[in-house]
C-alpha cells in the first residue's frame, strides 16, 4: 500500500458546513523544541539514556564533546577531544567511545565521570571517523587518503587492529549495526555516483567475517542502519529510493520500506521503527504495514544533519538535529510519543438543519497510520458520542450508536447515529476516541447548524413554444435530507409587453417538492418566468428563473435602389418596403460604403405602402440595409442591397502621332516607323491604387477587328494614370489598328465596379513623313 497522508475528508467536513472544536489527545506526536546547541559545528549524536546524557561530536575545529541532559539542558563539555567525529556506546552503556581523526586515535570516556579514560592510537594516518559496537568488539573506519580505507577494532583489552577486512576500501567507510548488541556489522563508502556496502557477521572472538558486498547507485549516500532483527539495511537516499532497503544476507535489493527514506539522515529505534527524512519533515513508522506515526517539523531556515538523528532506548522520543545551510549553528530537535499515530475525528451527513427535521449524524475517524489485519477494520478502543442541546447543556450519551467496520471511503471505519433536530436552541456532538495501541486518544465537538436555509430549487422549461400554444414549466424542490412538507410556489412572468412582470397563479408544490406551473403566451420573443417557493414555516424562500423562446411570424422586408450602379457623386434613392407586422412600423435605413462604417440614414415609420425612403450620395460601391426591431407577434428582419460605384476613365490620350488622316467615318492617329515608339496613357477617377488596368491593341483585317496583343492587369501609378507603349516596328505598314484599356478594382475591398475606355484608332506608316 502507498504512504498515507491525512484524507480529503477534511475538505468533506468542511463543503458540508460543520464547524468543529478539536481538544489535541494525550499524545504529543507533534510537540517539538528547537534547542540551540553551544558547538559551532556538528558530527554525531548518541543517546545514553541510562545515564541521562546526550552527547554532541563537532567533528573538525571543535576541542571537546558536548553533554546534556535529555532535554537538551544543562550543557557542558568534556574537554581534550579534539576533531572528535563518530561516537558509540559499549554494549553495558559504561564507556562512550569518540573518533578522534586528527590525532589518530580513539578516546575512551566514563560515561559516569564524563572523563576520559583511555585513548587507543591506530596508527600514523589512519584517521579514524566512523565506530560502531558489535559482538562486544569497538570497530572503527580509517583512512586518509583514496584507496587506503580498512576497517580496525578495538577488543576489550584495549588491543587495537587494522587491516581487519582482507577486502580493499576506496576511502574511510561508515559503519553501522543493530540499535541492541548483536554480531551484525555493516560497512559502506561512496565513490563518485555509486555506493560500496559490505556486511559481516562478527564471531566469538571477534573474528570479522564477510557475508556479502554489493555496490549501489547510490549518489547521494550520507547515513544507513541495520534494522532491529538484523534482516535489512536501511539506506539514506533521495536519489535512489528503490535501492533504500536491502538484505543483510546478500545485499539484494528487497522492495522498499512503507516510506521513503530520504537523505541525509536515518535512524532504527530498538523496537524496529524507522525514522528518516521525507524531503520536508522527519517521519516516524514502522518497519512492516503501511502509512506512518508522525511527521516532525524543523524551521523553515534549517536542514536536516547527516548523522543527527537518534532514538530513546524505549523509542519514547526521537532526538534530531538541524544546521543552517552553511552547516553551523546546531539546533536540537526533541520529540515525544513519536511511536503514537495522531487520529482525526471528521464528522460526516451534517447538513444545515430546519427546527425538528430527522437528521443523521456520521463520525469517521483517520489517520496517518494504517490499520494492521488484527484489528478487524476498526480503530482498537472505544468511543462515545454526547448530545449538547438547551435541554441538556451538560450532555447526554447518545445510545446505539452503529460501528460500521472500514471500507474503501473510510478507512478506519465510521460510527453513526440517528436523531432529531430540537425545534429551538443549538445542538451540537461531541465525539470522544479513547486511544489505543499506536493510536493516540482524540476529542472533536461538531456543532451542527440549525437555521431555516433555502433547499434547492430547479426549473425545467422548453427552449422555445408557439405564441397562443400552452406551454408548461415544472419544477422540483430538493432538501438533503428528509424535510416537512410546507409553502407556496409563486410565479411573475417577464415579456416584451410586460418588462415589470405580472403575476401567475400560484402553486402548490406535492410532497416530494414537485410543482408545475401552466401558461399560453400571447406575446413573442423571449418569456421569462420567475419562481419563487416562500419556504414556509421551515425554510428559506429560494428563488429560480426559466426562459422560453415564444415563436414569431416573419415579416417581409426589402430594400432597394433606383439604379444598380452610378458614377461618382449620383444621388441614389433607397427604399425599404415593410410589409404585415402587428404593433411596430419602424424601419431604419443604413448606408455603407466600401471600407468604412456604417452610417445611419434614416429611421422612423413606414407609409402607408409601408415604405421607407432615403436620398444619398454615392461615391463607392455601398451596402444599404434596413433594419425591423420585431414587434410583440413579428420576428426582426434584416434586409440588404448593394450598389456600384462605376468609375470614368476621364482621359485617354496617343503620345507622338504626327497626323491624322480619316478612314471612313472613323478618325486615325498616324505614326511614322521612324519614330520607333508609340505611347498610349489612360487616367482612372476615382481609383485605387491596388486597382490595375489591362491595355487591348485590335487590328482591322478581313473586314472584321482581330486583337494582336494586350498586357493583363497592370497596377495603375498613384496618380490614376497607366502608361502603354509598343515599338512602332511590330505594326503592320499602314495596318489599321485600335485600342482601349479596362480598369479592375482589387478583388478585396473593391470600392467601384469596373469600366471600359473607348477605342482609340491608329495606323502606321513606313519611313518618315
Amino acid at each position: 500500500m502507498k504512504t498515507r497522508r491525512f484524507s480529503l475528508l477534511t475538505a468533506a467536513a468542511t463543503v458540508l458546513g460543520l464547524t468543529g472544536v478539536i481538544v489535541p489527545g494525550a499524545a504529543d506526536s507533534y510537540a517539538a523544541s528547537g534547542v540551540a546547541l553551544p558547538i559551532a559545528h556538528f558530527s554525531h549524536l548518541l543517546v545514553d539514556a541510562a545515564h541521562g546524557h546526550l552527547f554532541f561530536s563537532g567533528g573538525a575545529g571543535t576541542d571537546g564533546i558536548l553533554v546534556t541532559d535529555l532535554d537538551g539542558g544543562d550543557a557542558t563539555t568534556i574537554g581534550g577531544e579534539p576533531g572528535a567525529t563518530g561516537l558509540a556506546l559499549s554494549d553495558d552503556g559504561s564507556t562512550l567511545y569518540a573518533a578522534l581523526p586528527d590525532q589518530d586515535a580513539i578516546a575512551a570516556i566514563s560515561t559516569d565521570t564524563l572523563a576520559e579514560t583511555a585513548r587507543y592510537g591506530t596508527g600514523a594516518d589512519t584517521r579514524p571517523d566512523s565506530l560502531a559496537v558489535a559482538g562486544g568488539t569497538l570497530w572503527f573506519g580509517y583512512g586518509a587518503a583514496a584507496g587506503t580505507g580498512g576497517i580496525g577494532s578495538v577488543d576489550t583489552a584495549g588491543t587495537v587492529k587494522t587491516a581487519r577486512d582482507s577486502g580493499s576500501w576506496a576511502g574511510s567507510p561508515m559503519l553501522a549495526t543493530t540499535p541492541t548488541p548483536s554480531g551484525a556489522l555493516v560497512a559502506a563508502v561512496q565513490t563518485g555516483d555509486t555506493s560500496a556496502f559490505v556486511t559481516y557477521r562478527i564471531a566469538d572472538g571477534g573474528a570479522l567475517t564477510r557475508q556479502a558486498a554489493q555496490t549501489e547507485p547510490i549518489p547521494d549516500l550520507t547515513d544507513f542502519a541495520v534494522t532491529a532483527d538484523g534482516q535489512d539495511v536501511a539506506v539514506a537516499s533521495s536519489q535512489n529510493v528503490f535501492a533504500n532497503r536491502l538484505r543483510f544476507s546478500d545485499l539484494a535489493r528487497e522492495g522498499t520500506f512503507a516510506n521513503a527514506l530520504g537523505a541525509p539522515a536515518l535512524a532504527v529505534a530498538p523496537d524496529g521503527t524507522l525514522a528518516g527524512w521525507d524531503g520536508r519533515a522527519y517521519l516516524t513508522a514502522p518497519v512492516s504495514g503501511s502509512g506512518f506515526y508522525g511527521e516532525h517539523l524543523i524551521d523553515d531556515a534549517l536542514r536536516p544533519a547527516a548523522h543527527g538523528l537518534a532514538w530513546a532506548p524505549d523509542a519514547s522520543r526521537l532526538y534530531a538535529v538541524a544546521v543552517d545551510p552553511a552547516g553551523g549553528a546546531p539546533t536540537l530537535q526533541l520529540t515525544r510519543s513519536p511511536e503514537t499515530a495522531a487520529v482525526r475525528i471528521i464528522g460526516l451527513d451534517t447538513e444545515p438543519l430546519a427546527p425538528g427535521e430527522p437528521l443523521s449524524f456520521t463520525a469517521v475517524f483517520d489517520s496517518t497510520l494504517s490499520l494492521d489485519a488484527g484489528d478487524n477494520g476498526q480503530l482498537p478502543g472505544s468511543v462515545r458520542i454526547t448530545r449538547y442541546d438547551d435541554a441538556h447543556p451538560d450532555g447526554v450519551a447518545v445510545p446505539d450508536a452503529t460501528r460500521v467496520p472500514a471500507s474503501p471511503s473510510a478507512t478506519f471505519g465510521t460510527y453513526g447515529i440517528h436523531d432529531t433536530a430540537p425545534l429551538t436552541g443549538t445542538l451540537s456532538y461531541r465525539v470522544d476516541y479513547s486511544g489505543g495501541g499506536h493510536y493516540a486518544p482524540a476529542t472533536r465537538t461538531f456543532d451542527v447548524p440549525l437555521a431555516k436555509y433555502k433547499p434547492t430549487l430547479t426549473l425545467s422549461a422548453p427552449a422555445t413554444g408557439n405564441r397562443a400554444a400552452p406551454l408548461a414549466v415544472t419544477g422540483q424542490l430538493t432538501w438533503p435530507h428528509a424535510h416537512l412538507t410546507t409553502g407556496t410556489v409563486h410565479v411573475v412572468k417577464k415579456d416584451a409587453a410586460h418588462p415589470s412582470g405580472y403575476t401567475l397563479p400560484a402553486v402548490t408544490p406535492a410532497a416530494d417538492g414537485t410543482f408545475t406551473v401552466h401558461d399560453t403566451p400571447q406575446v413573442g420573443s423571449t418569456n421569462t418566468y420567475t419562481v419563487t417557493y416562500d419556504g414556509g414555516t421551515a425554510y428559506l424562500p429560494v428563488t429560480s428563473s426559466a426562459t422560453v423562446q415564444v415563436a414569431r411570424a416573419t415579416p417581409a422586408l426589402s430594400v432597394t435602389t433606383n439604379a444598380g450602379a452610378y458614377r461618382s457623386g449620383a444621388t441614389a434613392k433607397v427604399t425599404a418596403h415593410l410589409g404585415t407586422t402587428y404593433n411596430s412600423r419602424t424601419v431604419t435605413l443604413y448606408s455603407q460604403p466600401a471600407g468604412k462604417s456604417r452610417t445611419q440614414l434614416r429611421t422612423g415609420r413606414v407609409d402607408s405602402s409601408g415604405n421607407l425612403v432615403a436620398t444619398v450620395k454615392v461615391t463607392r460601391n455601398t451596402t444599404f440595409t434596413a433594419v425591423f426591431a420585431g414587434d410583440y407577434r413579428y420576428a426582426p428582419r434584416t434586409a440588404t442591397h448593394s450598389v456600384t460605384l462605376t468609375p470614368a476613365v476621364t482621359r485617354t490620350q496617343l503620345q507622338w502621332p504626327l497626323a491624322t488622316t480619316r478612314i471612313g467615318a472613323t478618325t486615325y492617329q498616324v505614326f511614322y516607323k521612324s519614330e520607333v515608339n508609340m505611347g498610349y496613357n489612360l487616367e482612372v477617377t476615382p481609383h485605387q491604387s491596388t486597382g490595375c488596368m489591362s491595355v487591348y491593341v485590335e487590328r482591322y483585317t478581313s473586314g472584321a477587328w482581330h486583337q494582336v496583343t494586350s498586357r493583363k492587369c497592370v497596377p495603375l501609378y498613384s496618380d490614376g494614370w497607366y502608361g502603354y507603349s509598343r515599338a512602332l516596328k511590330l505594326f503592320a505598314d499602314n495596318g489599321r489598328y485600335r485600342l482601349r484599356g479596362h480598369y479592375t478594382p482589387p478583388s478585396t475591398g473593391a470600392q467601384t465596379g469596373s469600366v471600359w475606355s473607348g477605342w482609340t484608332y491608329l495606323t502606321v506608316r513606313p519611313g518618315t513623313p
